[in-house]
């Protein structure tokens, strides 16, 4: 642009209505970057595990579908993308500053202060669009990101990913498809890095998941290795889905994960075949297969599931049987090994009785005793004596339990007197 021009909205009507290769005429630098030489995501994963260069150095790199395919990190300046829009991390007064917003107003020129002037600023959160005059950018979107200075809380949140939503929304209303976004609020805003990555990853990717026919290319601007280090990271874990237009329709001719390993086996199979390996394993797996059949029969038999269940019922009866005739038994033995320990306990203690009666007694013998009690005339005579003759008692012998007076006759002793 010429620095005559000074009014900055015929300027703006005339640069809107060029092409693109008219407007490149024009650039104040001629080191700019088109989108084909910054790689998607996809991209560069899938080349870094080929081991191949980068998709953004070939000749049209680029491109990819899922959400994978419309992200990209660049580790850069931003003022020389050339896209549909980049954005600025622009104070409240829109007028400049230091860090990207001075910057982005350097190389664009004195029209674009002039058109800023115009938009009488703009509150923390929200964003106003201008022309990007002689940047490669066509337009230039001006978001506020909150002053955080280390302090992060639920207003900052809030404030940094409406940023993010209502830039992307001018994006839609303008029908762009490209833009380039910095770290907004990172600098001497004093936003953490770690969150404000968080914040703009999460952001733009549920915005593309919502609009993914609205955009063609995300751009994360980094200029700090920082920065690049945390994005880089970050972005690995949130796009993993390389995969996602082709598992939302499958297009004709590709196969999904599920059908080429089915395919896989069979072909595995038919060469196995081919080869003879399948003959000399055969008879075993014929053999286990039909002997899984026949338990696999049987088990589904019910008649036979029945008859197995009364054998099954008679074993137990039998088995209960058995335990109660053990336990008799076992009761049994017990009793015997008790009788064995104390064997007649009533006789050990007659003969401790008989014992002391044979202490008590003067020589007369059991015998002796019983003679005397069947012959009257012994009895009479011992009791003339005046001895009278005392029953032994506790004595388990019947003949001494029977009391002396039923038995003595009293007419020897009347004679004698």
């Amino acid at each position: 642009m010429s620095k005559k021009k000074k009014d900055w909205k015929p300027e703006k009507e005339r640069l809107l209505r060029l092409e693109r290769e008219e407007r490149r005429k024009e650039y104040r630098r001629h080191d700019c970057i088109t989108i084909d030489k910054i790689p998607t995501w996809r991209d560069e994963m899938n080349d870094k595990e080929d081991g191949k260069e980068p998709a953004g150095e070939k000749e049209g790199g680029g491109g990819g579908g899922g959400l994978s395919g419309k992200v990209s990190l660049y580790k850069g300046d931003i003022t020389i993308l050339e896209l549909d829009a980049i954005v600025n991390a622009a104070n409240s007064s829109l007028l400049g500053g230091g860090g990207v917003d001075g910057c982005i107003h350097k190389a664009a020129g004195s029209c674009l202060y002039d058109e800023c002037h115009t938009l009488n600023g703009c509150e923390t959160g929200n964003a106003k669009i201008t022309c990007g005059y002689d940047l490669p950018a066509k337009y230039v979107i001006h978001t506020v990101g909150p002053v955080a200075r280390g302090h992060v809380g639920t207003t900052e949140t809030n404030d940094l990913t409406s940023c993010y939503q209502n830039s992307l929304r001018l994006m839609k209303e303008h029908g762009l498809s490209t833009v380039a976004f910095p770290c907004i609020s990172t600098g001497i805003y004093g936003f953490p890095n770690e969150p404000a990555a968080d914040i703009a990853l999460k952001t733009v990717k549920s915005w593309i998941g919502d609009n993914p026919d609205k955009i063609t290319r995300v751009i994360f601007c980094v200029f700090l290795e920082t920065d690049f280090a945390i994005y880089k990271k970050k972005m690995s874990l949130l796009f993993q889905d390389f995969d996602m237009e082709v598992t939302e329709e499958q297009p004709k001719g590709v196969t999904s994960p599920e059908s080429r390993s089915g395919e896989e086996s069979e072909d595995i199979n038919r060469d196995n075949k081919e080869t003879g390996d399948e003959e000399d394993d055969g008879d075993g797996d014929d053999a286990e297969r039909n002997a899984d059949v026949e338990m696999e029969s049987q088990t589904q038999d019910e008649p036979l599931s029945e008859e197995l269940k009364e054998v099954k019922d008679e074993e137990n009866s039998e088995s209960q049987d058995k335990d109660e005739d053990s336990i008799t038994d076992n009761n049994k033995g017990e009793d015997k090994s008790n009788d064995d320990q104390d064997p007649g306990g009533e006789k050990a203690e007659e003969e401790q009785l008989a014992a002391k009666t044979d202490e008590e007694d003067t020589g007369t013998s059991t015998v002796e005793m019983e003679d005397d009690i069947m012959n009257p005339e012994t009895t009479a005579t011992n009791t003339s004596n005046g001895e009278e003759m005392k029953p032994q008692m506790g004595s388990s012998e019947e003949p001494l339990s029977i009391p002396t007076d039923s038995i003595q006759p009293k007419d020897p002793v009347e004679k004698k007197e």
